[in-house]
């Protein structure tokens, strides 16, 4: 069944239709076709392979207006037709006439490199932009001014196109743009490609049964995607080709579902015999899980992310299960030939972006944990220009017998790295006075432990300050002394006496113990006395808490779904999908 594209959407169409249809003076087309497909699928899937294009478009913009004084005359009348040799030429005789010197530009055999300070990501010595890339690079660069307009798309460049150099970074100004070209997209695009993806979904579930909420499990999820990934000639299975992205969209589904049977439940008289406070609980409930946001945003935001409590693995690793900004997102991407490909885990959000995962669904993800990296490695390998058979071979070896239970075991490992962090912050937090040491305390020792904090030390002030008081600086200051002088009694107490018997002596010998193993930022020694590190301990402590209950949770569901033989039962089906959609890829191509 077609859907009749909106006014609105309709506008995004003609955008890239007057990129791919434009045609040259002999009749052939302005644009590769095969470049234009890549660039109208970045930017209806707006993944992070439009936010790479978009840093490139910036560069080329400048290396541009370098070459002929105006990018857009380079661009619409140096350049004839969007092919590779144009390029090169064009740049080449820009060379030869001296507008390009070689301390801006490098001319190799394949592109140039950027050697300019302003266009160079972080920790960079220089930027490469290969002559093959310059066609959809240029054609995304087309489709913004068909969408934003001409002058406004200069006007947004302007900083890179000035003969001196930049007064601006170029990834500063790709953020701008990549802001405003996506608030115009999502004036226009919202329906057409979700409708066509939740028709696609509603189908197969109806064809399994009821379409429910309930209906969207496990096995409806991957069966889903090892049924519509490969479909030939379905432009629409460009959404579904990466396992993950099936699962995101499964997932947005079974939400708009429960929420379509949450507003008609609302709309529906009461029986008689129904417990009217059980129907309101059912429904706050369903209003709050859609304000859940991952404590990972607290965790990046600033003044918390002045301490690593993550590593960049890490964050990767939670990135699945709790969502959050992608460690990557300024840092420079690859073109990709696959939405989704750069990282295993792409994207700004997690499996399910807009609540939190729902546990029941635990081994779908371990198998985005484990077999959406596997993909990635595939696409890698097929870039790299592997027969399809000899890329599934060399990506199928990361999803062995343990994968499942080594899945599990980072995240364990994850949660005991935290826990050791909470210990070093605990001990910080109390000597500063700051009330945020009690929700860790709480946390690490229990009610226990809290109350004989309040007991031993008298710290109502401590007390009243967590229950929302407006912070004091002399009054936390005092305090800061005397819990100072507390913990170091029990410290002294703890050295003549041996073991700790009491909850407050036991959390500080632990929290001794994981000071001598935490060297991370925030928790060195010399960061002891940095006002500014603990304040980002401070701020950070909520955030970390509720990712340590997050992960208890899942590990307690876990065991059940990471069993060998359920990596067993799943690896061939994975790997009989991926040789129906990269088989079959390799064969339209030829």
């Amino acid at each position: 069944m077609s859907v009749p594209l909106s006014h609105a959407a309709q506008e995004v169409a003609e955008a890239l239709a007057m990129t791919s249809e434009h045609t040259a003076s002999d009749g052939s087309p302005w644009c590769p076709p095969r470049d234009a497909e890549l660039v109208h699928r970045w930017v209806t899937d707006r993944g992070r392979e439009l936010g790479g294009g978009l840093r490139r478009v910036v560069r080329l913009a400048r290396l541009f207006a370098l070459a002929e004084g105006s990018y857009q005359r380079f661009l619409y009348v140096r350049i004839p037709t969007l092919r590779s040799r144009h390029f090169k030429a064009a740049i080449h005789a820009a060379v030869d006439t001296g507008r390009l010197p070689q301390v801006v530009v490098t001319v190799t055999a394949s592109g140039v490199r950027l050697h300019e300070a302003a266009l160079l990501p972080p920790n960079a010595t220089d930027f490469d932009i290969d002559f093959a890339q310059m066609p959809r690079v240029a054609a995304l660069l087309d489709v913004l001014h068909n969408a934003l307009g001409f002058a406004s798309v200069e006007h947004l460049l302007e900083p890179v196109l000035a003969q001196g150099s930049p007064i601006a970074h170029a990834d500063q100004i790709a953020r701008t743009l990549h802001a405003k070209f996506n608030a115009w997209l999502s004036e226009r695009l919202e329906s057409p490609h979700y409708i066509r993806q939740a028709q696609k979904m509603r189908a197969f579930l109806a064809s399994r049964g009821p379409v429910t909420p309930h209906a969207i499990d496990d096995e409806a999820i991957l069966s889903f995607w090892t049924s519509t990934a490969a479909l030939p000639g379905d432009n629409e299975t460009e959404g579904f080709r990466l396992y993950r992205s099936s699962v995101r969209a499964m997932l947005r589904y079974r939400r708009a579902l429960r929420d379509a049977a949450a507003y008609r439940q609302i709309g529906m008289p009461l029986a008689l015999d129904d417990d009217l406070e059980r129907h309101m609980q059912g429904q706050t409930a369903a209003v709050e899980s859609g304000l859940w946001q991952s404590p990972m945003r607290a965790l990046a935001a600033s003044p918390a992310n002045a301490v690593k409590w993550l590593t960049k693995r890490e964050r990767l690793w939670l990135l699945n299960y709790l969502g959050g900004p992608h460690p990557d997102r300024d840092e420079p991407e690859e073109d990709e030939e696959e939405p989704g490909a750069a990282e295993p885990h792409a994207g700004e959000a997690g499996l399910d972006d807009a609540e939190r995962f729902d546990l029941k669904l635990v081994r779908t993800l371990l198998r985005a944990d484990v077999f959406g990296p596997v993909q990635s490695n595939l696409v890698a390998g097929l870039r790299r220009h592997l027969a399809p058979a000899a890329a599934i071979e060399q990506s199928l070896p990361l999803a062995d017998d343990a994968a499942y239970e080594a899945g599990a075991a980072s995240y364990a490992a994850i949660r005991q790295q935290l826990r050791l962090e909470c210990l070093v912050a605990l001990v910080r937090l109390l000597e500063a006075g700051a009330r945020e040491s009690l929700h860790l305390a709480s946390y690490l020792g229990g009610r226990d432990a809290i109350s004989e904090f309040l007991e031993s030390c008298d710290l109502t002030l401590l007390r009243d300050a967590d229950s929302g008081g407006d912070r004091d600086a002399s009054r936390e200051g005092a305090l800061g002394q005397r819990v100072r002088e507390y913990v170091t009694m029990l410290q002294r107490g703890a050295a003549a006496e041996g073991a700790p018997t009491s909850a407050v002596p036991r959390l500080l010998a632990e929290a001794n113990a994981a000071g001598r193993k935490v060297g991370r930022i925030g928790f060195r020694r010399e960061d002891r006395a940095d006002a500014a590190i603990v304040a980002a301990l401070a701020t950070g402590a909520a955030a970390v808490v509720d990712i340590l209950r997050e992960l208890d949770q899942l590990l307690q569901a876990v065991p059940q779904a990471g069993q060998r033989d359920a990596i067993i039962a799943d690896r061939p089906r994975f790997e009989a999908t991926f040789q129906r959609i990269y088989a079959a890829e390799a064969s339209r191509r030829r």
